[in-house]
């Protein structure tokens, strides 16, 4: 791979590292003002039954987003105690490994994800309390994937002492 194009796959790579890690945060600080709201509110006795469905529903987002960042450096659990003690040829051959098996999983998570957000839009699924349509949460699941993709592949061209 010649620099100049290693520099545009960098770019690319920033901006949308920038951008998941920005939504994370956005969650993160959704998700602290919400449960500030529901234990107030249950302080003064008159909780609203929102904040729990809230909550739940942030919580969702927050995790599968996490799950798609945790991929950037090969930081996602995985058993790698027998793979270190491995010779170097099997270590080798284990990081295609984890590679494939990483991404073959993430895209079966955006096939069956995409097919969940297409059937909770079909049923108009909304949810009990807030009446948000459901495929806004299930659609967290292909995104987190598509992402997990992407950065299994910046690990595997970045962080190759790391897989």
């Amino acid at each position: 791979m010649d620099g100049n194009q290693n520099k545009q796959y960098a770019t690319i790579f920033r901006h949308l590292n920038k951008t998941s890690d920005f939504v994370a945060g956005i969650i993160s600080v959704m998700l602290f003002v919400v449960v500030i709201i529901q234990v107030f509110g249950r302080l003064i006795g008159t909780s609203a039954p929102w904040t729990e469905e809230m909550t739940r529903y942030i919580f969702i987002w927050m995790i599968f987003i996490g799950v798609g960042i945790g991929f950037r450096k090969a930081e996602s659990p995985r058993v790698t105690f027998l793979l270190n003690i491995m010779p170097e040829t099997v270590k080798r051959l284990g990081r295609w490994i984890y590679a494939v098996a990483t991404i073959g999983f993430l895209l079966f998570m955006v096939i069956y994800g995409v097919d969940l957000v297409r059937q909770q839009i079909n049923m108009n699924e909304t949810s009990s309390v807030l009446l948000i349509p459901m495929w806004i949460i299930g659609i967290s699941i292909p995104i987190s994937a598509t992402l997990g993709i992407i950065n299994t592949i910046q690990s595997l061209i970045y962080h190759r002492d790391l897989i």
